[in-house]
């Protein structure tokens, strides 16, 4: 059961789905190139569906580090049964540090993401005098501020003033980093809830560090701290399914999770989304415990904000409107620009699918023996309730810029549990292919707003 591939098991693994995706995404880039040449308007990335990449800088530092990134994942993966729970989770840290660090040293991958381009919450930052004025006016002053700071809760700016008040950038980094490098205990446990056995559960932790949009993401976005706020949500559910009864344990893991990934970044709304499609699943069901648990997850959560709006001044929902509008000055784009609201739906679906890798959408699409993904009830419920929710939010129009594989990083878990039931053979093969497709990613291109 060891890591080793073979190649007998790569004959079985769906290739004919693997480059068939591939094709599709030549083509859809290719088309998309085309028409924008000629004059027409996607609203969409030149690289279709990859919204932001810049030229990596070839520096030798930087391909010494990318090998070093390849040989670690075959290792550990290949010895991943003999190695204890924490030096996995080291090592789960170390792939990450040496994926980003194949764009050259340290200042590239940790700290030129906060400043390089000036248009960061570090910039809005480093302008606070005083943080309980700023929160205080933060929706006054909202169009002001930088491009990513007025369509986000004010909460994370101040994270980066707090945090550069006492220390410097390099805390900054590594704070980050740490908070999103929670992911991995976090992963672990649920899918110790979720029934996983002990090989798999390891691997399943290798798999999620050098998956191309948590290696890209994971080390000094705000979207990795969200990975993790999320990821004590999913914990929530994943315990009650696991008790097969709701304590208040799950419940505060939940609304924790709830109100934590809000203070963080108006995408939690699709915690919200999650809530209502788990609840009426059960509700057909003709069981109310979920449903009561989400009422009483969004009073707490109301509540919340409310002792924050009278102590401090700042009001969510205000902000929301007022961002929502920034990011959408004429209204929902199917109305005034339907071809492009389409094209932005299609690059963030795109996107989000490129950067779980071609491998998993080969396994996600297959039906070969072994492949089965769709084989455990309480995971089918999970996976199909965040679907239903980020589809309704691409609906009505969210993430118009693209940058889903970042912004929705947090989607990733519920696909990757999924893989609960496939054959040791095909999750090999699915491993490597990963591996190298992030390898090659992070040497090509550096994916950073």
């Amino acid at each position: 059961m060891g890591g080793k591939l073979q190649l007998a098991n790569l004959k079985n693994f769906p290739w004919l789905i693997f480059f068939v995706a591939i094709v599709i995404w030549v083509a859809m880039a290719g088309a998309n190139f085309y028409y924008q040449n000629q004059g027409g308007y996607t609203g969409t990335g030149i690289l279709f569906p990859i919204s932001v990449i810049y030229p990596n800088q070839f520096l030798w530092s930087g391909f010494v580090f990318a090998f070093l990134f390849l040989l670690t994942g075959i290792f550990t993966f290949r010895y991943s049964e003999k190695l204890n729970i924490y030096l996995l989770f080291l090592f789960t840290i170390v792939l990450v540090v040496l994926g980003n660090l194949s764009q050259g040293d340290f200042d590239i991958a940790f700290l030129q993401p906060f400043y390089l381009k000036g248009r960061q919450y570090y910039t809005d930052a480093l302008a606070i005098t005083d943080g309980q004025i700023w929160l205080r006016d933060f929706s006054k002053n909202l169009e002001h501020f930088q491009m990513h700071t007025k369509t986000h809760p004010p909460f994370v700016t101040l994270l980066h003033y707090w945090i550069l008040n006492i220390s410097n950038i390099e805390t900054l980094a590594i704070v980050f980093f740490a908070m999103g490098s929670l992911s991995f205990p976090l992963f672990y446990k649920i899918l110790l809830y979720l029934g996983f056995e002990e090989v798999r559960r390891k691997w399943m932790l290798l798999l999620f560090a050098v998956i191309p949009s948590v290696n890209i993401y994971l080390l000094v976005t705000i979207d990795a701290l969200v990975l993790s706020s999320t990821l004590i949500f999913l914990l929530g559910f994943a315990r009650i399914f696991n008790q097969k009864r709701i304590d208040s344990v799950s419940f505060l893991l939940i609304f924790s999770g709830l109100i934590l990934t809000n203070l963080l970044t108006f995408s939690g709304l699709f915690l919200f989304a999650f809530l209502g499609c788990i609840s009426f699943y059960f509700l057909v069901k003709g069981k109310w415990s979920f449903v009561w648990l989400s009422l009483m997850s969004a009073v707490v959560f109301v509540l919340a904000f409310l002792i924050i709006y009278t102590t401090t001044g700042y009001n969510q929902l205000e902000t929301f409107l007022l961002a929502s509008q920034s990011e959408n000055p004429d209204g929902f784009r199917l109305f005034h620009q339907p071809f492009v609201y389409l094209m932005t739906r299609l690059e963030d679906i795109g996107e989000i699918f490129l950067f779980l890798s071609f491998g998993f959408l080969a396994i996600l699409f297959s039906e070969k023996s072994g492949t089965e993904v769709f084989e455990n009830r309480n995971i089918n419920i999970l996976f199909f309730s965040a679907i239903t929710a980020i589809s309704t939010m691409l609906l009505t129009g969210a993430y118009g810029t693209g940058e889903t594989a970042r912004a929705c990083l947090f989607l990733v878990p519920y696909f990757l549990i999924l893989l609960k039931d496939i054959s040791f053979d095909q999750f090999k093969t699915l491993f490597y292919l990963c591996l190298l497709q992030t390898f090659g990613m992070q040497m090509i291109g550096n994916f950073y707003w």
